[in-house]
């Protein structure tokens, strides 16, 4: 039985080649992502903190007060640029997920594809070997 050669194999690599890219590429915004929602938690701790201190300080200098007002406020300003940034990656993660749902319905098409082809090999094969077997028969017979 001879080999099965699929003629289209380099393209279904590079198909694959390119799921494994995108779903990497997923995995690192998704990670991104991840990592930037623990440090908004990490900031709310310190905002949690930071207002603690304020209404447990029993100097309550204006400067003191001014102080722990400024810092509240940088760090609601740190969480409201983190939020953007988290935004705007999942926005990306959308894309990257649409990208790579037609990658993956285009591999599966070249395997589907390969699957026919080697079906159709399968069957050819099996005629030639099947009219071998038959051609045996016969010179077999009329040797009787």
């Amino acid at each position: 039985m001879a080999n099965f050669k699929y003629k289209f194999k380099t393209i279904k690599d590079v198909k694959q080649r390119l799921e494994k890219k995108t779903q990497k590429e997923l995995a690192v915004i998704e990670l991104d992502i991840s990592n930037k929602k623990e440090e908004i938690l990490i900031i709310n701790e310190k905002l949690k903190e930071n207002r603690k201190k304020k209404n447990e300080s029993r100097i309550k200098k204006i400067t003191e007060l001014h102080f722990y007002e400024k810092y509240e406020n940088y760090l609601e300003e740190q969480i409201k640029l983190i939020q953007k940034y988290i935004n705007k990656k999942t926005v990306e993660r959308n894309k990257k997920i649409e990208e790579l749902i037609k990658k993956s319905k285009e591999t599966k098409t070249f395997e589907k594809l390969e699957d026919k082809h080697l079906a159709e090999f399968v069957k050819v094969q099996e005629k030639m070997e099947q009219k071998e077997l038959d051609e045996f028969a016969v010179i077999d017979f009329l040797k009787e």
